[in-house]
């Protein structure tokens, strides 16, 4: 009996359906399914938030409306490596170029 009930479960979760993110077209068909640790993110039809990113951590939305916009988000805390492509925290981004320094050879003495 234990078998029997072990197979009935086994075929039921089988055939539940995949509750997994996705992006959506324009039709609202799944284009493609979202890694691990990332969301839909979708506008409707209203304004766009970009993705936080290491180089823009708290992005700003847009002033207008964007429709039908689908993406995978990084889930918070994480934002998005633009060089790896990958979630990381904030704290594990790769470091900031610094183009404030100012190297001697750049300048000539008169």
């Amino acid at each position: 009996m234990y078998v029997v009930v072990t197979l009935c479960f086994v075929a039921l979760a089988s055939a539940l359906p995949d509750y997994r993110p996705c992006t959506y077209d324009t039709r609202g068909l799944c284009m493609h399914y979202c890694e691990e640790g990332t969301y839909s993110y979708n506008t409707g039809c209203g304004p766009m938030t970009p993705e936080p990113t290491c180089e823009n951590p708290h992005p700003v939305a847009t002033r207008y409306a964007i429709c039908d916009y689908s993406a995978c988000y990084c889930k918070p805390p994480t934002v998005r490596d633009t060089s790896t492509k990958k979630c990381v925290l904030l704290e594990r981004c790769p470091p900031k170029e610094d183009h404030n320094i100012h190297d001697s050879h750049l300048y000539t003495k008169f």
